[in-house]
């Protein structure tokens, strides 16, 4: 199972575009390591990059909608903290239980297929309002 970035998921801002498409890689790489028995170790640290990264993509994209006023502010806003509240929760689950195939492979899932839906609804607006901007 893999994780890819697709071209219809592009929002059209460079910076933006280009931390998802790390992020869908952290999240490629976490199944592989999963699915080549690779160990805790790089498990763990793959989940510990994950989870700082995405904290500081959300912070760079909350700063863009306050910065140019951008309308939908607080669902996009409530979107991430759900998310990381989510993400959380099953970094607990892995932190109390230890890594497991099915954990790791569900919260892997859990990124990617909310990165996604985040996306292709959020995003492409937060992106096409900021073109607008520009």
């Amino acid at each position: 199972m893999a994780v890819r970035w697709t071209e219809d998921l592009f929002v059209g801002v460079d910076i933006i575009d280009t931390q998802h498409k790390e992020l869908f890689a952290t999240a490629d790489a976490l199944l592989e390591a999963v699915e080549k028995g690779r160990g805790r170790g790089e498990v763990t640290g793959t989940v510990a990059f994950l989870e700082e990264y995405v904290e500081n993509h959300f912070q760079m994209e909350e700063m863009y909608m306050k910065r140019f006023n951008y309308p939908d502010y607080s669902r996009h806003k409530i979107e991430h903290t759900t998310f990381i509240n989510d993400f959380y929760d099953l970094r607990q689950e892995l932190d109390n239980d230890g890594v497991t195939p099915e954990l790791t492979v569900r919260l892997a899932d859990r990124v990617s297929e909310w990165l996604v839906s985040h996306i292709g609804r959020m995003d492409k607006a937060l992106g096409e309002f900021l073109r607008g901007r520009r």
